[in-house]
């Protein structure tokens, strides 16, 4: 039997300053809610074996200066001991986002579907004007971290996990496209930094800048590889021959392409965009038998600058259930006027359903990789 459709709300967090007047601000955001007041009815906490703070300030020193102050303004905003935000809000402790995500770059247009876990989403989108970086607009996962998101400059990212194990000592995701939100301005300075930043486990992520420029960076300990294109699609598998080798299970992966292609190469517009990744009944929107399902959809325009949010299904049936946002206007000093956005969970179909697409778009992957393994060898 079908569950009904739950209530979704993710919140709106705006801050400006310096790193630490930012940190403090998303604290005291982070305060309010009510994951917020549950961390801090944990009175008792325990450092974890890892934890070296001389370490960690090194490193963040070295690759994340910025957020290292952050950081210390979300512990002074907390009333926590800097360990305990280091331990949660830094590098080492975050709780990695592990869904699958779809992306589609193409004639300006750069549009992104977020999957994940209801319980462990943190539901909250935040722009952020620090000194000393590009501001942001973008979804956050503990504070400091990014899942995706444009710049002043235009650049978009997103990321799209291959595999979560092993890890290596490096940068998570969430962190690596903060990084690249914060100091990059075109897909090129993108690539260049990912290049050279440490990553700690196996990821996608996906690019468009201003000037059009469309990229997949493939990455993981010691290996990176690029993938560019007029347009482009992107999920949860490495397609370049050096690092297929990694990737785990691909099928259902390989499946959910081609529909994301086909949008690619049509050149769709940002709202055509946005329709086709959010709709529920869309190829590129999921309910997994896990729990996962699509969370939310971004559809940036870099050169105006312009970004389209919706959270769950559907979020452009209804004009207040998408945001719409003219982001150069909030660099200019225009706050936005809403402070959360309002939807449903799409309701989970029988598992018997759930299991029959799974099937379906996994043959579909198998098909294709078949397809590529004998037009290779022909």
């Amino acid at each position: 039997m079908a569950t009904s459709a739950k209530p979704l709300r993710a919140s709106i967090v705006q801050c400006r300053g310096t790193p630490y007047e930012v940190g403090r601000a998303q604290a005291v955001a982070f305060a309010a809610s009510l994951k917020g007041k549950a961390f801090l009815r944990k009175k008792k906490f325990w450092l974890p074996s890892w934890l070296n703070m001389r370490t960690e300030e090194r490193a963040f020193r070295m690759y994340a200066p910025s957020l290292w102050e952050e950081i210390g303004g979300i512990a002074e905003g907390l009333g926590i001991p800097m360990e305990r935000a280091v331990t949660y809000f830094g590098n080492g402790g975050m709780r990695m986002p592990t869904g699958g995500c779809s992306a589609v770059m193409s004639n300006g247009v750069y549009g992104r579907n977020y999957d994940f876990r209801v319980r462990q989403y943190d539901a909250r989108f935040t722009l952020v004007q620090a000194s000393g970086s590009y501001a942001s607009i973008g979804g956050s996962h503990m504070l400091t971290g990014r899942l995706d998101g444009m710049n002043e400059r235009g650049l978009s990212i997103g990321l799209h996990l291959i595999r979560a194990k092993p890890a290596a000592p490096g940068l998570l995701s969430i962190m690596l496209v903060r990084r690249v939100l914060d100091s990059c301005a075109t897909t090129a300075e993108a690539i260049d930094l990912l290049r050279r930043l440490p990553h700690a486990m196996k990821y996608n992520y996906s690019l468009l800048d201003a000037g059009g420029t469309a990229a997949v960076v493939e990455a993981g300990a010691g290996a990176v590889a690029v993938r560019i294109g007029d347009w482009l699609a992107c999920t949860n598998h490495f397609q370049s021959a050096q690092l297929q080798r990694l990737n785990r299970r691909p099928a259902h992966s390989i499946g959910r392409l081609p529909p994301l292609e086909g949008w690619a190469a049509a050149g769709l517009s940002a709202e055509q965009t946005f329709t086709a990744l959010n709709h529920p009944d869309s190829p590129a929107f999921h309910i997994y038998a896990t729990g996962t399902q699509t969370l939310h959809t971004i559809v940036t325009e870099p050169a105006k600058r312009r970004i389209l949010i919706g959270i769950g299904g559907d979020a452009a049936a209804l004009d207040e259930d998408m945001l719409d946002v003219d982001f150069a206007r909030w660099v200019a000093g225009e706050d936005l006027p809403v402070t959360q956005l309002a939807s449903r969970l799409q309701p989970r179909p029988p598992i018997a359903t759930i299991a029959r697409r799974v099937r379906a778009v996994a043959a579909r992957g198998r098909m294709r990789t078949r397809h590529h393994a004998e037009r290779s060898r022909s």
